[in-house]
């Protein structure tokens, strides 16, 4: 059995709309079925999925800093879980877990009222709901609420999208094959502008503006986060024209000769220097 094939023009995974709605309780997971994929995954493909997902997400809430910071946070964890195996629950636990807050109907407006203060509707102590909240955003207090109503985009579009995927390869591996580009194995796979990492790449300027999410890809996959985030074919195109890799996290540069050689190595920081000289002392 072979991995879901998932185009970035695909709308009905990545619709062109100008608001996320979370208001439609999810069906759930079948989490029989989700253990299966997990055993034949790949983690360039779960790795991509979580960048695409999270792109566009983010694509809806440009100029709320704080959503931003939260839901990168949120991302992180979902990474952790699906490619690092670097996190107290299971991918299945997750899913499982994540089955039962996106099941909740009006969770938008759930989630918003309890960070107002109010508590007629709380997930976080029904019986039915508070272990999966708690697992999930934290113990409940209004700390608690004011991050999962800013991370309940990322965790609802994720599970949706999930979803879709989960019953198209039931019915790939039943019935004829999907063609498409592979996430985690073709070399012309690279993200939809529109769900990109380091977007101002493509803005002419001269300094990289990078999230949390953005350094965590890199550290995570260094050398080859930048193959990872955009693609194989797009990373040679670009050092055929001129550009270089930082010889240590793999940071692609903006322009030709934007990393200087330090010591021989063409780096992007000094602190790429000093974490290359601290490896090296270790050897």
């Amino acid at each position: 059995m072979s991995l879901p094939v998932v185009s970035m023009e695909d709308a009905e995974l990545f619709p062109k709309t100008q608001m996320l709605e979370i208001q439609t309780p999810l069906k759930s997971i079948n989490h029989v079925e989700f253990e299966k994929l997990s055993k034949i995954s790949d983690d360039v493909w779960w790795s991509r999925l979580v960048i695409s997902t999270r792109g566009f997400v983010v694509n809806h809430f440009k100029n709320d800093d704080e959503r931003l910071f939260s839901i990168d946070d949120a991302f992180i964890i979902i990474h952790k879980i699906f490619v690092e195996k670097n996190h107290e629950l299971s991918s299945v636990e997750f899913v499982k877990h994540l089955n039962t807050v996106v099941g909740i109907s009006n969770l938008d407006k759930v989630l918003t009222r309890l960070e107002q203060g109010i508590h007629d509707e709380n997930p976080f102590t029904d019986p039915e709901s508070s272990v999966a909240f708690s697992a999930i955003f934290g113990p409940p207090n209004p700390a608690t609420y004011h991050v999962a109503n800013l991370q309940k985009h990322a965790y609802y579009t994720f599970a949706k999208i999930l979803q879709i995927l989960m019953n198209r390869w039931t019915t790939e591996n039943a019935n004829a094959k999907k063609k498409g580009i592979r996430f985690d194995k073709d070399p012309e796979w690279q993200p939809d502008d529109r769900v990109v990492l380091f977007e101002e790449f493509y803005q002419g300027n001269r300094t990289w503006v990078l999230t949390d999410f953005d350094r965590h890809m890199i550290a995570f996959w260094r050398p080859k986060g930048t193959q990872i985030i955009f693609g194989e074919r797009q990373i040679e195109k670009k050092k055929r024209s001129g550009f270089n890799l930082c010889d240590y996290c793999g940071m692609l540069e903006q322009f030709p000769e934007q990393f200087k050689l330090m010591d021989k190595f063409r780096l992007c920081s000094s602190e790429c220097l000093q974490a290359l000289f601290s490896q090296a002392s270790k050897t």
